[in-house]
């Protein structure tokens, strides 16, 4: 019996240019797209297609916004207080000094008096009005959110009270309570129980973990809310937030603590700065396109008519033969830079009362970094992926870019850098507990989409010139797989991975890789 004849491979490792990764060199007499042989035992992998990236990484670092300090309202003794890591929240007992409580509720305005029904009119009477409905000490849904004092603002206040273990009498003296702009968590603490606290004094120091604008449904004190503007949505004027019994209500930025939101209903021959501030909107919205309305205190004919263009923008029917009126509660004027948090009720709920129905918010952790001027990378808007320590990957948006430049690498001529704010919705609780951490920023550097994709181990360098991939074509006679050799041309290198093109590469094909 003759001897079958063995045939020599001579093979050499090479690298890709610009990859840095192996492929085998083969010396064969067959073409590229010839030559079909046996293999006994062949390792193989799929070509799929999808798509190819390959990253450029920076260091970057997810830090707290805001820290906030909580100040003694009264002077006195210290009798407790909290302690470090505690959270703040609304409603929560901050401390007691000699003995009373002093209570943090949600708000911008600081306590600057003592309220009651003797109180003149005022912002922080609607601030509190605002916290006592959210805390649930209106259970009749008998307090209108407004900046008066009245017996049912009494009433919750005493309900409020007795559940403090005080002896309620509806009396708020400023000594009671203290203003977060959100949940604040303790980090420092510099009262001690048994030392002494001055008026304005630093009780603790802490991050603000959530940041919270209230807002609320007064339109028609009951009835259905719905149609909430989505979670994150960027607040700016002219954002609707939600809708109430069928009518818009509608962000505008601005001095909160001056005019807070609508509390009455404007048509023809309303007169005051309520009046201002609607027209503000309208013309910043481009429903004055002739500018016949004149910004001023005065609800005329031409705000009529930019009310009516305004709300026929957002598919209401108006008829236009009907007196304009624009309901109180159709406006609330919030701080810049919040976004649309989650409503506190649900999609078309319908109401007793006025009621809290959304939170606004700010992000309490962003991530930051620096980029050179003018890098579109960080523009304005961008999208970024942010690697955690854990390794999940967040989408971030770059949300800031500042506007003082300055040579972070102190080479000199070097392009100066400017520093760069990225927003994450979700940032994963492994990182909860840090103060400040380093992130991994993952930028796009190339891709390929929908490309045919294959592990790099595949790649078959020729001796004669250029690349292939060794295909299964079927099974020989013997019953080992029969393969032949494509022409391929390698392009995006990612991971392990190269993206090929090639007139006879098709998705499906079964492809020899090294054992």
């Amino acid at each position: 019996m003759g001897k079958t004849p063995k045939v020599a491979l001579a093979c050499a490792v090479l690298l890709v240019a610009g990859g840095g990764v192996a492929v085998v060199l083969a010396n064969r007499s067959n073409s590229a797209t010839s030559g079909a042989h046996k293999t006994l035992q062949l390792s193989t992998v799929t070509v799929v297609q999808k798509d190819l990236t390959t990253y450029t990484e920076t260091t970057a670092t997810l830090g707290f916004t805001t820290s906030t300090i909580i100040s003694s309202p009264v002077a006195g003794t210290v009798t407790t207080i909290v302690t470090t890591g505690d959270t703040v929240d609304a409603g929560n007992i901050v401390a007691t000094i000699d003995g009373n409580p002093v209570v943090a509720l949600i708000g911008d305005i600081p306590g600057y008096r003592d309220l009651s029904t003797a109180a003149s009119a005022g912002a922080d009477i609607r601030q509190l009005e605002i916290n006592l409905v959210s805390l649930g000490f209106d259970p009749n849904a008998k307090i209108h959110i407004d900046e008066t004092y009245d017996s049912a603002t009494a009433a919750a206040v005493t309900l409020w009270e007795d559940s403090l273990g005080l002896v309620g009498n509806g009396k708020v003296p400023q000594s009671e309570v203290v203003y977060i702009p959100g949940k604040v968590l303790v980090d420092t603490v510099s009262a001690t129980v048994g030392g002494a606290a001055q008026s304005g004094s630093t009780l603790l120091t802490g991050r603000l973990a959530e940041r919270r604008y209230l807002v609320t449904s007064t339109v028609a004190h009951g009835g259905v809310v719905d149609r909430f503007a989505a979670a994150t949505t960027a607040v700016a004027t002219g954002t609707v937030l939600f809708w109430d019994a069928g009518m818009p209500v509608v962000a505008i930025e601005g001095d909160a603590n001056a005019t807070p939101a609508l509390e009455r209903d404007l048509k023809i021959g309303s007169v005051g700065a309520d009046v201002k501030v609607l027209e503000q909107m309208l013309s910043a919205g481009g429903f004055d396109p002739t500018n016949a309305m004149t910004i001023d205190d005065h609800f005329d004919a031409a705000t009529s008519a930019a009310v009516t263009a305004w709300w026929q923008s957002l598919g209401m029917t108006v008829d236009t033969n009907a007196a304009i009126v624009v309901p109180a509660g159709s406006y609330v004027v919030v701080p810049s830079g919040l976004f649309v948090g989650n409503p506190t009720v649900a999609d078309g709920t319908t109401l007793a009362g006025d009621a809290t129905v959304l939170s606004l918010t700010r992000a309490a952790r962003e991530v930051t970094t620096t980029a050179p001027i003018g890098d579109a990378t960080f523009a304005l808007g961008a999208t970024i992926d942010v690697e955690f320590p854990d390794a999940t990957i967040q989408p971030g948006i770059v949300v800031a870019v500042g506007n003082v430049a300055t040579n972070t690498s102190n080479t000199p001529g070097a392009t100066p850098s400017v520093p760069i704010t990225i927003h994450v919705d979700t940032i994963p609780p492994a990182v909860d507990s840090f103060v400040q951490i380093p992130v991994t920023l993952r930028v796009v550097a190339d891709s390929a989409p929908r490309a045919f994709v294959v592990p790099v181990s595949a790649l078959v360098a020729l001796a004669e010139g250029g690349y292939a991939i060794e295909v299964v074509t079927g099974k020989a006679p013997d019953g080992s797989d029969a393969t032949k050799l494509i022409a391929v041309t390698p392009g995006l290198f990612a991971n392990g991975f190269v993206a090929i093109t090639g007139d006879q590469v098709q998705a499906g094909q079964n492809v020899v890789v090294p054992s």
